[in-house]
């Protein structure tokens, strides 16, 4: 009798730890199909996620100032660089466009320009071409003026049929420093009346000068991220989830990152603040199709390139190089 009762409890407790070992598989399997669910839920989410980054573009302050460095100057001068092409237009309020820049001393310099069609030229000259757009290299010194007969060397006067010109190479002669820089002007050397002659593009080279980089005279006003996926992020997921990182290219081979922190307008340095721009829909969720614009603040910081770095709320990261970010 008291054998069978031993073996009945045996048995009874074989068949609990049966149960419980079944109940405890059953437990992990469904703890494991929900864990595959939640990460076949979070590659999905993922992978269904796409940004498109694009920018609001300007130039800088110190690219459109435009300097008398000669005190008889009736125009001031704005910067020009080897290997950047700067555009402008000749018309009825505007007869005269100057630019400098500084080189080495004996140097081979070229000049490239283009004269362009385009309003508000009379529809009459398109056709032929009638207008003209001249260059006339100064040097150092000399006044800029639309005067009669004040020409330069080397010149060219593109009229009726000529549209593009390249210099020969000539010696950029005397010393140049920023306060008494090489000067040319873009005028209508022999038209003394006020008339519309169209636009320009005009490029400087010099031997063994390397071209500036466009960090040098762009920058970015605005980053615009287009949602071109199918993922949506609410208020409170791009409030508490949305980071942002800058990586600025602070000299050469080396970077230095910032993290600028959310903001309201108007921004602080290392701030930035963001608006969806065509919000039609669910208000404050970043639905697909709808564009964020974001504006950052880096006044305290170097105007150079650099990269934005942008990690979404469901950790999908992705990047943007930028020329430099205008000041505010």
């Amino acid at each position: 009798m008291g054998t069978s009762i031993s073996a009945l409890l045996i048995i009874s407790v074989l068949l609990t730890a049966v149960v419980i070992m079944f109940k405890a598989n059953q437990i992990g399997a469904e703890l494991l199909a929900v864990a595959n669910k939640s990460a076949a839920e979070t590659i999905a989410d993922r992978v269904s996620t796409k940004i498109e980054i694009s920018s609001t573009q300007d130039f800088k302050a110190s690219y459109e100032l435009a300097t008398k460095h000669n005190p008889n100057d009736t125009e001031g001068c704005k910067p020009i660089y080897s290997g950047l092409s700067r555009q402008g237009i000749l018309i009825t309020t505007n007869e005269i466009d100057c630019f400098w820049f500084i080189g080495p001393e004996g140097a081979t310099a070229r000049f490239t320009l283009d004269k362009i069609m385009t309003s508000p030229v009379e529809t009459d000259k398109r056709a032929t071409g009638n207008s003209q757009v001249s260059l006339d290299y100064l040097g150092l010194g000399a006044e800029i003026s639309n005067a009669p007969q004040t020409y330069g060397n080397p010149f060219t006067d593109l009229n009726s049929g000529n549209y593009h010109w390249v210099s020969s190479g000539f010696t950029l002669t005397g010393a140049s420093t920023e306060e008494n820089p090489y000067r040319f002007k873009i005028w209508s050397a022999t038209v003394h009346e006020a008339r519309n002659e169209g636009g320009y593009s005009v490029l400087l080279t010099i031997d063994g000068v390397d071209s500036k980089d466009l960090s040098a005279v762009a920058c970015v006003k605005n980053f615009h991220w287009k949602n071109s996926g199918s993922t949506s992020f609410t208020v409170s997921q791009l409030e508490e989830k949305l980071d942002i990182f800058v990586i600025l290219n602070t000299a050469a081979g080396a970077t230095d990152m910032k993290v600028p922190v959310k903001g309201s307008v108007p921004l602080q340095s290392s701030q930035w603040a963001y608006s969806i721009s065509n919000d039609n829909y669910q208000v404050g969720v970043f639905n697909p199709g709808e564009t964020i614009t974001m504006t950052i603040n880096l006044n305290d910081e170097p105007q150079v390139a650099g990269t934005l770095l942008v990690t979404l709320p469901n950790g999908v990261g992705t990047s943007y190089p930028f020329p430099s970010i205008c000041a505010m």
